[in-house]
């Protein structure tokens, strides 16, 4: 088995019970069946906690006060200190916060930004992401409906769209129009069974005329009249979205309604607001989010053929956690480090990925051209 995976994923650590957001409470665990077949074998004191803390019907952890009943008082794992060790856990809290997508003979390992440790990497890293690979002896596997020809095409495409976000000669606003313009355009070859000229496609794209030619349309696109007003009303189309998903944490729905009246109540930044929110908000952060989302989910596009869909899920993603970050620098009158801003798309993170339903939800949604076509989401750069 083929493995890939960021430069920074071996450098994870759990901090433990100094975490400042477990992964132990507010979501429900889930227990694979060859741990829930362990777990019902297991014997003496622990053996009985286990038949007792395990929500059979529905195969999960029992909780108490949103967290997990083997969540001692310190933060730490009740199961992990009198289980023995990490040989306890179950698949779910062995393999978190490492997301795993897997595809034919290959494996996709990243870190999730929903765990605090995890983010301060993601975030912290001022670096490009250096993408490594592994081999590791395995038995092969049978994908009968893989379409490894799309396959190939989408992974050539985000191996483009990667070099291009982290090209920090140009800035991020244009990094993100050009890959975003990239998967719409790889799409209208999909939709028309075209792949055969993806290849003319991406060597476009490459080439050095491709950056004059989009700075020219974000410039066309910003001195429009109605700039401002189509900024405004695809932000809040995007905060429509995340209020019709489902809500992991009570707190998340006040932390939306708060940032909406934020935004809608303030002026528009002066230019030496707008420069102290990008020292803050910077485009490194804008890069590296916006890497992350792209590495872990554009070739998922293989299993529902919406390269778009995923490349637009991405942009999404990364603008709205900067419309949080501006959002709490509004409230906070600019009083903000830049933990805070690892802690919002934490949390953002936590709300979203999480979820199958939300992650569905936003990429349909996403769908509506009329509301998020390309040039609605131009102007929210």
């Amino acid at each position: 088995m083929h493995y890939t995976f960021p430069h920074y994923y071996r450098r994870f650590s759990c901090t433990g019970g100094s975490c400042p957001d477990t992964c132990c409470a507010g979501w429900q665990i889930q227990i694979d069946h060859a741990s829930l077949k362990r777990y019902r074998k297991a014997k003496g004191l622990i053996g009985s906690r286990l038949k007792n803390e395990i929500n059979w019907k529905d195969q999960c952890f029992r909780q108490y006060g949103g967290r997990c009943a083997f969540l001692n008082n310190d933060g730490l794992c009740d199961l992990y200190l009198e289980g023995g060790g990490e040989k306890a856990f179950c698949r779910t809290c062995r393999t978190y916060p490492r997301h795993i997508e897997e595809f034919e003979g290959l494996r996709e390992v990243s870190l999730s930004l929903s765990c605090p440790a995890a983010a301060e990497l993601i975030l912290g890293n001022n670096e490009p992401v250096r993408f490594l690979e592994a081999d590791v002896p395995s038995k092969e596997e049978s994908y009968p409906d893989f379409d490894f020809f799309l396959f190939t095409k989408l992974t050539d495409a985000r191996s483009l769209a990667l070099r291009i976000l982290q090209d920090r000669n140009h800035p991020f606003q244009t990094r993100a129009a050009i890959v975003l313009a990239l998967a719409h355009d790889l799409q209208e070859r999909i939709d028309r069974n075209a792949l055969y000229a993806a290849d003319d496609l991406l060597g476009r794209y490459a080439s050095p005329s491709v950056w004059a030619w989009f700075e020219q349309q974000l410039a066309r696109i910003h001195i429009d009249r109605k700039h401002t007003g189509n900024a405004a009303q695809t932000s809040g189309n995007l905060f429509v979205i995340l209020n019709q998903l489902e809500v992991l944490r009570p707190e998340w729905k006040d932390r939306l309604r708060r940032a909406r009246t934020a935004l809608s109540a303030a002026p528009v930044f002066s230019p030496e607001q707008e420069r102290h929110f990008q020292e803050l908000f910077s485009d490194i952060t804008g890069e590296q989010l916006m890497v992350y989302f792209v590495f872990t989910y554009f070739c998922g596009a293989v299993y529902n053929g919406n390269a778009y869909g995923k490349m637009k899920f991405s942009f999404a993603c990364t603008l709205l956690i900067r419309e949080l970050v501006r959002a709490e620098w509004i409230q906070k009158s600019g009083k903000m480090s830049y933990k805070d801003v690892i802690s919002i798309a934490q949390k953002f993170s936590r709300e979203i990925e999480h979820s199958d339903y939300n992650k569905i939800r936003i990429e349909k949604m996403l769908g509506d051209e009329e509301r998020f076509g390309l040039e609605k989401m131009f102007a929210i750069l």
